[in-house]
This record gives C-alpha cells, sequence and structure tokens, in this order.
C-alpha cells in the first residue's frame, strides 16, 4: 500500500489479529481466499455457539450474536441454548444493528454487508469488498475529475489551493486503487440505521458507506467526514439524537445531522478509540486502546478521564438499567463504572481470554461476547 502508514496497518493487525485471532489482516492480498467465503454459505455446526462470537444483540424478544465463518445465531431462552440460523457468507460477522424487530443488517469482514427481514432467521448479502472498493475508487475519480475542471476556470488566486487540493485527491484515488487491485481486504467494524430506509457502515483505513434505500444500492461517504488519514473508523452508534464515531489515533466525531456532516471532537488522548456509549443526557464515554478511558456530560464537548486501573485495551461497553456502566476487553477484563465515572469493581475471568462484546441481560445480569461462545456474568459491585 502505497499512502498508508504502516504503524496503522501494525496497530490494526494487533487488534485484530492477536487480540481476536481473527482470520484476515489488512496488509494481506486476501483476494485469493476471500472469493470462496464472499460466495460461500456457512457451514451449519453443532460448535458454533461455543466458536469466536463478536457481537450479541437484542432483537424483539429474542436474542442474535454473530462471529467468525459467517456464524449468526438466535436465542428465545435469554441466552441459555442458541440456533444456528443459515448465513450466506464464511467471513468473520463484525457487527449487528436492526431499527425493529425484523429488519436489521449485519456487517463484517471482506466488505461485507448482509441484511434480515424477519428477525434474523434469513439473511441475503448486499455488498462486498470487491464492490464497496469500486464504490470507494469511482467517488475518488469523480472528486479528482471535479477539482482539475474548476482548476482549468478558476482565477489566478485560487489556483495554488486547488493544486494543492488535487495533489491530494490524486493520492486519495492511488490508494483507492491499491484497495482495489489487493481485494476486498478491508472489514466494516460498525453498522447504524436510522429506519428501514437509510444507514450507514463504517470499517477500517476510513471505509465508510451510506444508503438511503436500504442497502437496496450504497454509496461512499468518505467525503462527508475529515479523514484525509484514512483512519479505521471502528464504531458508529446513536446517543439520543446524535451520532458518533470512534475513530484511530484518537479522532472522535460527532454528527447532528443523522450523518450528512461531522464535526471532529477535541480529543482527551492520542491513542485508538473502539466504541462509545451514552445516554440522551448528554453523557458519553468513549473507551478504547490500554485500558483508556474517558467521560463527557457534555456530548462530548469536553471529558474527564476515568481511573480504570487496567491497560487492557477495552472494546465494548453498555449503560446497565441503573445508569451505570460497564466495559470488556482484552485479558478478560469487565469494569464496572458508576454515573460519576468511577470504577467500582474490577473482574477479570479466569481463562483471560478477550471479551468483544457486551450487553445487558432481562434479569439484570451481563451477556459477554467472546471466544466459546456467549457467557453469563454477574454484576458486581464494590472493588
Amino acid at each position: 500500500m502505497k499512502h498508508i502508514n504502516n504503524q496503522r496497518t501494525l496497530s490494526f493487525k494487533v487488534f485484530t489479529g492477536i487480540t481476536f485471532s481473527l482470520l484476515s489482516t489488512l496488509s494481506m492480498n486476501t483476494a485469493a481466499v476471500a472469493g470462496d467465503a464472499l460466495e460461500e454459505s456457512a457451514s451449519l455446526s453443532p460448535l458454533a455457539a461455543h466458536s469466536l462470537l463478536m457481537d450479541v444483540d437484542r432483537v424483539g424478544n429474542h436474542l442474535i450474536a454473530l462471529g467468525e465463518r459467517g456464524h449468526i445465531l438466535l436465542s428465545e431462552d435469554e441466552g441459555n441454548s442458541w440456533q444456528q440460523v443459515p448465513s450466506p457468507v464464511r467471513v468473520t460477522l463484525t457487527a449487528a444493528d436492526f431499527v425493529d424487530d425484523k429488519t436489521g443488517w449485519v456487517t463484517g469482514h471482506d466488505g461485507v454487508i448482509l441484511k434480515t427481514q424477519d428477525g434474523g432467521h434469513t439473511w441475503t448479502k448486499q455488498m462486498d469488498g470487491y464492490q464497496a472498493n469500486k464504490l470507494m475508487q469511482d467517488l475518488a475519480l469523480q472528486r479528482l475529475a471535479q477539482s482539475e475542471q474548476a482548476l482549468e476556470n478558476a482565477p489566478a488566486e485560487q489556483q495554488s489551493e486547488l493544486e494543492d487540493e488535487i495533489g491530494e485527491l490524486t493520492i486519495q484515488l492511488e490508494d483507492a486503487e491499491a484497495f482495489s487491485d489487493e481485494g476486498p481486504s478491508r472489514p466494516f467494524l460498525g453498522v447504524w440505521f436510522k429506519n428501514a430506509d437509510e444507514g450507514i457502515v463504517v470499517g477500517a483505513f476510513g471505509l465508510i458507506l451510506h444508503t438511503i434505500d436500504g442497502g437496496n444500492s450504497w454509496k461512499a461517504w468518505y467525503d462527508h467526514i475529515d479523514n484525509a488519514s484514512s483512519f479505521h473508523l471502528n464504531d458508529i452508534t446513536q446517543i439520543g439524537d446524535q451520532l458518533f464515531i470512534a475513530a484511530e489515533a484518537g479522532t472522535l466525531y460527532r454528527s447532528d445531522d443523522w450523518g450528512m456532516t461531522w464535526e471532529m471532537l477535541d480529543s482527551p488522548y492520542e491513542g485508538s478509540f473502539f466504541g462509545i456509549i451514552g445516554d440522551d443526557k448528554g453523557r458519553i464515554i468513549a473507551y478504547g486502546l490500554r485500558g483508556h478511558a474517558f467521560q463527557s456530560l457534555n456530548s462530548g464537548d469536553t471529558w474527564q478521564k476515568i481511573d480504570t486501573g487496567v491497560d487492557s485495551s477495552l472494546f465494548s461497553g453498555t449503560l446497565l438499567s441503573n445508569g451505570s456502566a460497564v466495559l470488556v476487553g482484552a485479558a478478560g477484563i469487565s469494569l464496572h463504572i458508576d454515573t460519576d465515572g468511577r470504577v467500582i469493581n474490577i473482574n477479570q475471568s479466569p481463562s483471560r481470554l478477550p471479551f468483544s462484546h457486551v450487553i445487558e441481560s432481562k434479569n439484570q445480569s451481563l451477556l459477554i461476547a467472546g471466544p466459546g461462545g456467549i457467557h453469563t456474568a454477574a454484576v458486581t459491585e464494590g472493588k
């Protein structure tokens, strides 16, 4: 990759490869093996419920979990038992979002986007990395052509600025072409839908797409966000009437218009953020690399550091029904944080295997995804 920062490539390989033992690394050409995984259905296996699972979410009265090898599972009994459902791909699936108890989307490695309209029982593929790369390349070509046309007709005082812009757009086009040559190597890492029609997916190396027809067609959306360095966009989430993106290199974005425009927030640190949780009263918690976590009481305008007491990276979080929060991450760490942003308990699983996602169950315990499937844990208080 000619213009991509090698240190960021290594950082992402550590996150996906070492922490979760996932199937691909972004600096490798995976096109040779991706084709089969993108076209072949996931194998149905009695061990699927005990495999590496990346996400668990509530959909109406049941739960959905997803993870490696294209596995998608449903539970009707609050996670006590799981039934695998057919999936059209064999790539690792990373995140899900539902707009109601029927309609939802899942993202994954190799640029995969899947859709369901029956609560997760059946799925269709809407996008893969070949198509995503073409969308990103087409937008780069379009933007460069527009700037070159503008330069031809620009007054002298504007030409220098336009020449600089053309230089940056040329680099972006070369990167887009390199990704196309490389194949479907970039994963989508987060998905959000406003309703059954409009949604956004985000991923590695600045990958971001937008749809207004339920995913039947997509547009590259990177011209709507200030990300010239193509930082990894690790998660997108709605909090109240705002959208947030947690990204690499201490980058946080906020949108007040459902993703049409994005504001880059003043960041409290320079390391990667892996996610953001919060409520509609302006309280949000951003968390990420090496145990770093920060709380804001004004939707990200200012931040206070949370003394987590750990140096394990934090990959997921959830606000509990009582207003406290739980963060989970590498080495089987889970943190219980009160409403004032103080850690009131630190737990570590005996296996020390990483946790990838956490939600609260109906009985106020925790459901945690990771290697070995979905684990149940009690919410403990007090150090």
